[in-house]
């Protein structure tokens, strides 16, 4: 073999060396990008299923014109909403009737509700499939995330940003009855902000903080096991309880409180349970 032969064959061998070289480099730069969403991905979905995240919930009616040409400024009503998670329990903790609502996904799929009155330090538990405020529990999405689903696939997706457990879609959809905006962060299963806003009233729920602190979420739930229980088939065999007898004759017991008051502390319909999301 002479000079020049093994000069091109020395340049050939190196050439194929540094090409296996970045093929390696590549696939390892690849496998370790993989790798980290694989872990922020993971890290997204631990926090998704503890969680305290708190709302400020805003109802204002729009101005009403009357033919007497006064201008009757909006209502404006706000409530505090707090949702909480913990594994396969969700709650909804309304601060302005100190209620909460809490639910647990069953293995087989199936919901149980149950209500907690932190002002008697009592609660009432219902049958998972039991009839409660009128329907069945069957959407766990719509109770764990405020939003169902169902809804988010029939949602116009508008714009996305950020990144990782930051990141947001922002939808929109317009109806005969309203427009619905929706900014949504997948990877924590959260509200962020929504709107719902129609000829006669705006509603708004908007995320004010978010905290991950397991000692927190342990010690709401803990605090809430320690409540006295009445099953809801009892209720009406102890007419000696003056708590039970007074919810009834309240209506807390078939009723849900919408979160939203007037300014003399009367409930009002409006929620975001009413759109069925």
């Amino acid at each position: 073999m002479n000079i020049l032969t093994t000069l091109v064959f020395i340049v050939a061998a190196n050439a194929n060396a540094n090409t296996n070289a970045n093929a390696n480099a590549n696939a390892n730069t690849n496998a370790n990008t993989n790798a980290n969403a694989n872990a922020n991905a993971n890290q997204c979905q631990l926090k998704a299923h503890q969680i305290k995240a708190q709302y400020q919930l805003t109802f204002a009616q729009n101005q009403d014109h009357h033919a007497d040409t006064h201008i009757h400024p909006p209502r404006t009503n706000q409530s505090q909403l707090t949702l909480w998670r913990k594994g396969n329990t969700v709650a909804h903790q309304y601060q302005q009737t100190r209620i909460t609502e809490a639910w647990y996904l069953l293995a087989n799929k199936q919901i149980k509700p149950t209500r907690y009155f932190e002002q008697h330090q009592r609660g009432i538990e219902y049958q998972p499939g039991e009839n409660v405020h009128g329907k069945t529990e069957s959407d766990w999405s719509y109770r764990q995330q405020l939003v169902s689903n169902q809804l988010l696939q029939q949602l116009t997706l508008a714009s996305e940003s950020g990144q990782g457990c930051q990141h947001q879609q922002s939808f929109k959809q317009t109806t005969p009855s309203g427009t619905l905006t929706l900014v949504w962060l997948p990877q924590l299963q959260l509200i962020s902000q929504f709107t719902w806003q129609t000829s006669q009233s705006t509603e708004t729920w908007q995320l004010l903080d978010v905290t991950h602190d397991s000692q927190q979420v342990d010690a709401f739930f803990d605090q809430l096991n320690q409540y006295q229980m009445t099953d809801y088939a009892d209720i009406g065999d102890d007419h000696s309880d003056p708590f039970l007898t007074s919810m009834v004759t309240l209506g807390f017991v078939e009723h849900g409180a919408s979160g939203f008051y007037d300014d003399k502390g009367n409930a009002l319909s409006g929620s975001l349970s009413g759109h069925q999301h």
